[in-house]
């Protein structure tokens, strides 16, 4: 049966957003894009929809990487070389969870993509893959800003071993995948009874319009045990609108 938890909500944002001059890399600076989590929102000129995907570049020597993020269902890792002043991506690797049929559609198409780029372009806080042709692109923007706070136990504490997901999310979009903008996953190491966590996201992608609030789950053996009793809202700052 889940239970509920009740949240400690401290909104001490930091909001720190990237310089906004833009140029295209004439040689390949890894530097530039690396150790950030980059968010999916257009592959090969269509704007990206449902679940959230992310990309992240871990350097390992000065001309080699690996690669990893979440797809449309899966967790997906692999590696990039720089040379040549180019950058080439392996196949990629993955979990091999089930979705629906959409999703994995669509994520079959997304890491199919890789090997076929080779460039990188910066505009802003924005990451373009491609290729020479043009005809093969990803594009995404960084998680620049950040909810931190804390969420408590309303009795006893949480045990070693669990899991804390807290999902930042559009308040209209409760069900939605594409409503989610942020996800911090908090490994319990001993029991405890607070825990502080810092829920990372992009600002352009989040719509002026809309409210945003957080969840917080935790899992237990692959089990949901604990929910959030209430879903606290959170003001979250825009990107600037590009003249």
């Amino acid at each position: 049966m889940k239970r509920l938890i009740h949240s400690c909500i401290v909104l001490a944002a930091g909001i720190a957003l990237i310089g906004c001059s833009s140029h295209q890399l004439k040689g390949v600076d890894p530097q530039l894009v690396e150790n950030k989590t980059w968010v999916l929102t257009s592959m090969n000129g269509l704007a990206a929809s449902g679940p959230r995907v992310t990309m992240e570049l871990r350097p390992a020597t000065a001309q080699d990487g690996r690669i990893g993020g979440q797809a449309q269902c899966n967790r997906y890792f692999g590696n990039y070389q720089v040379a040549n002043n180019k950058i080439i991506f392996t196949p990629m690797g993955g979990t091999r969870a089930g979705c629906p049929a959409p999703f994995m559609t669509k994520e079959a198409e997304y890491l199919a993509t890789f090997p076929k780029l080779d460039n990188i372009v910066i505009k802003g806080n924005g990451l373009i893959l491609n290729n020479q042709s043009g005809n093969q692109s990803l594009t995404y923007v960084a998680e620049s800003a950040s909810v931190s706070g804390q969420i408590a136990a309303s009795a006893g504490t949480f045990a070693p071993g669990s899991e804390i997901i807290v999902v930042l999310q559009d308040s209209a979009m409760p069900n939605d995948p594409a409503g989610i903008i942020g996800i911090e996953r908090i490994q319990v190491g001993r029991n405890v009874d607070v825990v502080d966590y810092m829920v990372n996201y992009a600002p352009e992608l989040v719509n002026p319009g809309s409210n945003y609030e957080l969840l917080a789950e935790v899992i237990q053996n692959g089990q949901v045990m604990f929910i959030t009793a209430v879903k606290p809202s959170v003001q979250l700052k825009s990107a600037p609108v590009q003249q």
